[in-house]
C-alpha cells in the first residue's frame, strides 16, 4: 500500500499529470452550474409575467378574498326566449274583473222547437229581447234591482203575461227606486249591500203586478243543483218568464232567459230532458255576459263568476211574512233561485 500512497501524494509524479486535468475540469463544472442559474433565471421570469385582463382576480364582496375571473367564451347557441305567462283569471268580487272571452250564442229564438228525431229531440227557446237589459252600473250594489227590472222588461216585450202592469224602462232611477223598496222590504241586516232573494222577489211581485202577495215569482231553494237547475228550465219553458239565480256563494245575481236541452220538450211538464247549456245575462255591465250561451259544464263547474253555487250567506236572519221562513236558515248551503211560479 505504500507504493499507491506515493502516487497520490502531492509530491509524486501521478499528482503532477493529475493536477492540470482537474483544473481544467473544476472549470467545466463551474461553467455549467452558471449556465444552468441562467436557465433557472429564465424560466422564473417567464412563470412570473404579468396576468392577462381577462383572467386578472377580482374581488368578491363579504368574503374578504380575490377570486379569479374567467374570461367568457364567446359560442355560436341561439339566445333563449322566455316561454309565454299563462294568464290567471282573477278571484271574483266587486272589483274582480271577470273571464273576458264570452261570447252570445247566435241561436236565439222565442219557441222551443226540435232540431232532431223525438229520442235524442234538442230543444231551444230563448226569450231574451235586446231592449229590455238594464245594466246595474254604476250602482255594484244594485245587482237584484237591475235584474228584477231587466226580468219585467222582458216579460213585457214578450207579452207572456197580459196581468203584467209594468211599462218597459230603463232607467237608472227607476232601478234605484226597486234597490230602495228591496231594502225595504228584505230580511236581511241593513248594514249588508244590496238585497236577498226575499227582497228581490217582493220587487219582482210589487212592480209587476202591483203587491207583494202577488205570489207570481217565489223564492227557492233546492238540496241539489240538479234539481235547481231543472226548476229553472221548467219554469221558463212553462210559464214564458225569466229566472233569477243567485250566484258567487249568494254575494251577486244574474237571470237566465233560455235553454237547450235533450230529449223531452220541457214545455209539456215532463222532466226528462239533459241540460245542454242555458242563455245567461249579467247585470253587471264590465262582466259582458249578455244573453250569452253557457253550457252545463262551465255553468257548474267553470269559472266562478259564472258558477252556480250553494248560498253561503248568513245576513238574513228576519223571518219572512210572505212564506215564513229565515232566508240563513232557508237558503245556506242550497241552491237559490227566483223563478214564476204562475
Amino acid at each position: 500500500m505504500c507504493e499507491v500512497e506515493d502516487l497520490l501524494s502531492e509530491k509524486g509524479p501521478l499528482a503532477a499529470i493529475l493536477r492540470p486535468a482537474s483544473l481544467a475540469l473544476a472549470i467545466l463544472f463551474l461553467a455549467s452550474v452558471a449556465l444552468a442559474a441562467v436557465n433557472v433565471v429564465t424560466s422564473e421570469a417567464t412563470t412570473a409575467s404579468p396576468t392577462p385582463a381577462s383572467v386578472a382576480p377580482t374581488a368578491t364582496p363579504g368574503l374578504g378574498r380575490a377570486v379569479p375571473a374567467v374570461a367568457a367564451t364567446p359560442t355560436s347557441q341561439p339566445a333563449v326566449t322566455a316561454a309565454p305567462m299563462a294568464t290567471v283569471a282573477p278571484s271574483p268580487g266587486v272589483a274582480a274583473t271577470p273571464d273576458p272571452t264570452s261570447t252570445t250564442d247566435p241561436v236565439s229564438t222565442a219557441s222551443s222547437a226540435p232540431t232532431s228525431g223525438p229520442e235524442n229531440a234538442t230543444w231551444t227557446f230563448d226569450l231574451y229581447d235586446p231592449r229590455a237589459v238594464r245594466w246595474q252600473d254604476p250602482d255594484l250594489t244594485a245587482c237584484t234591482a237591475a235584474s228584477a227590472q231587466s226580468m219585467l222588461n222582458t216579460i213585457a216585450y214578450t207579452g207572456s203575461d197580459p196581468s203584467l202592469i209594468w211599462q218597459p224602462t230603463v232607467s237608472f232611477a227607476v232601478q234605484e227606486s226597486i234597490l230602495r223598496y228591496e231594502r225595504a222590504h228584505m230580511t236581511m241586516r241593513k248594514k249588508s249591500p244590496g238585497s236577498d232573494p226575499h227582497g228581490w222577489r217582493n220587487a219582482l211581485n210589487f212592480y209587476g203586478w202591483g203587491s207583494t202577495g202577488a205570489g207570481v215569482y217565489r223564492d227557492s231553494a233546492y238540496s241539489s243543483v240538479g234539481e235547481a237547475e231543472k226548476a229553472v228550465v221548467a219554469a221558463i219553458a212553462r210559464y214564458h218568464k225569466p229566472v233569477g239565480v243567485v250566484t258567487q256563494g249568494g254575494a251577486h245575481a244574474e237571470f237566465i232567459t233560455g235553454y237547450r236541452v235533450v230529449g223531452d220538450d220541457p214545455s209539456t211538464g215532463s222532466s226528462s230532458f239533459r241540460i245542454v247549456g242555458v242563455y245567461l245575462t249579467d247585470p253587471w255591465r264590465t262582466a259582458r255576459y249578455r244573453d250569452t250561451y253557457i253550457t252545463q259544464a262551465r255553468w257548474l263547474w267553470g269559472f266562478t263568476w259564472l258558477r252556480f253555487a250553494p248560498y253561503w250567506q248568513t245576513d238574513s236572519t228576519a223571518r219572512d211574512p210572505i212564506d215564513g221562513q229565515i232566508g240563513r236558515r232557508e237558503w245556506y248551503g242550497k241552491w237559490v233561485i227566483v223563478e214564476p211560479v204562475k
